[in-house]
C-alpha cells in the first residue's frame, strides 16, 4: 500500500477514471486486521478499453479488481501482504456467496513503477501479450493476481493512464501527453487538478524537510501545468463570455468570464484548503480580476484555511 502525498492522490485519481463505471472504493477495510486496500473497483456497466478512453487500464478492470499502487519499486514482501490481502477478500466473498464460481473471484493488481527480474523470477510472474506487449505480467492462475511494471510498458496512449502512475521522465512525458489531450476529455482537467493537488503537497514537504525522493522534488515542473490550465480556462471563459456578449452586450459577456474565472478559482480554494463559509465566498467573488490572479499564484503555498484568512487580511 503506498504512503504520503502518493497514496492520497492515487486514492483520489484512479476513483476519478472509474467513477463513471461502477463502484469504487478507496481505502477499502479488512475486518481481519486494521488493513487497507488501496482502491476497490466493481464495475456496474462495461468499462471501456480503446486508446481514446481507459485503454490498457480499462482492460485491467473488466471484472471486480483490487488496485496496488506503489511509488516505489514493489518489494517481495510488500508483494506478500498484497496476496494476503487479496486471499482475505476473497474469503470474504465466498462467506457471501459461497456459490460464486472461480472465475468471477476478484483479480489483484499490483502496479510499480519498475520490478527487478529477480522478484519477477520469484513469484513466477509471466509476460501476457494479451494486455501488452511488454510490462503486464500474471502470475499462477489460481492467485488472481498480476503486476503491471509502469516503465516498462509502450508509450502510447493506450497507456498513458498509467504510466501517470509512474517515475521521473515516465510520469513526466505522460504529464505532458495529458496536457496535450482534448480541453473537453473527460479526465483531464480533473486529473490536471489532481496532479497539482499532489505538486502542491510534495512542494510543501520539501519546505517542511519531511522523507522525499530527487524526482518527486522535480516535480515542481507541474507548476506550469497549472498555469497553462489557468490560462486555457481563463480564454474559454473569454470565448464564451464573447459568445453571450454578441446576443446580450459586450460588457455583459466580459462580466460573466470574469465570474467564470472566479469560480474555478473558488473550486481551486476548496479543493486545496477545504470548504469555506458562504462569508468568505461573497467576499472573493468581489475581488477585482487583478486580485483574483494575485490569489491564484498565491494559492500555491496555501495548505489550510488559515493560510487563506491570513492572505485576506493582508491583501484588504
Amino acid at each position: 500500500m503506498t504512503i504520503f502525498p502518493h497514496d492520497q492522490f492515487v486514492k483520489e485519481y484512479l476513483p476519478e477514471l472509474f467513477k463513471d463505471y461502477g463502484i469504487v472504493t478507496a481505502g477499502e477495510n479488512l475486518n481481519s486486521e486494521m488493513r487497507e486496500i488501496d482502491v476497490l473497483f466493481i464495475p456496474q456497466k462495461p468499462v471501456p478499453i480503446t486508446p481514446e478512453t481507459l485503454g490498457l487500464l480499462g482492460k485491467l478492470a473488466q471484472k471486480t479488481t483490487l488496485f496496488e499502487v506503489f511509488r516505489n519499486p514493489v518489494n517481495s514482501n510488500q508483494i506478500r501482504s498484497c496476496l494476503a490481502k487479496l486471499f482475505d477478500f476473497h474469503a470474504k466473498k465466498l462467506r457471501e456467496n459461497p456459490g460464486i464460481k472461480e472465475e468471477d473471484l476478484p483479480r489483484l493488481w499490483i502496479l510499480s513503477p519498475t520490478v527487478s527480474n529477480r522478484i519477477l523470477e520469484l513469484f513466477r510472474a509471466k509476460l501476457d501479450r494479451d494486455y501488452s506487449e511488454t510490462g503486464v505480467y500474471l502470475l499462477g492462475n489460481g492467485l488472481k493476481t498480476g503486476i503491471v511494471v509502469i516503465h516498462q510498458l509502450p508509450v502510447s496512449p493506450d497507456t498513458l493512464w498509467l504510466r501517470l502512475l509512474g517515475r521521473g521522465k515516465v510520469q513526466e512525458r505522460a504529464i505532458s501527453e495529458l496536457k496535450q489531450l482534448p480541453i473537453n476529455d473527460l479526465h483531464r482537467d480533473n486529473v490536471i487538478e489532481l496532479v497539482y493537488g499532489l505538486f502542491a503537497m510534495l512542494a510543501f514537504n520539501k519546505r517542511k524537510q519531511t522523507n522525499i525522493k530527487e524526482d518527486d522534488i522535480n516535480m515542481v515542473s507541474l507548476k506550469e501545468i497549472f498555469q497553462e490550465r489557468l490560462a486555457e480556462e481563463r480564454q474559454k471563459g473569454a470565448e464564451e463570455a464573447l459568445q453571450q456578449g454578441l446576443q446580450q452586450g459586450l460588457q455583459q459577456g466580459i462580466q460573466q468570464g470574469i465570474e467564470l474565472e472566479k469560480t474555478r478559482i473558488i473550486r481551486q480554494i476548496k479543493r486545496k484548503v477545504g470548504d469555506i463559509s458562504s462569508d468568505l465566498e461573497t467576499k472573493i467573488r468581489s475581488f477585482s480580476l487583478e486580485k483574483i490572479e494575485i490569489l491564484a499564484e498565491d494559492l500555491l503555498d496555501f495548505n489550510s484555511q488559515e493560510d487563506l484568512l491570513n492572505w485576506l487580511d493582508n491583501n484588504q
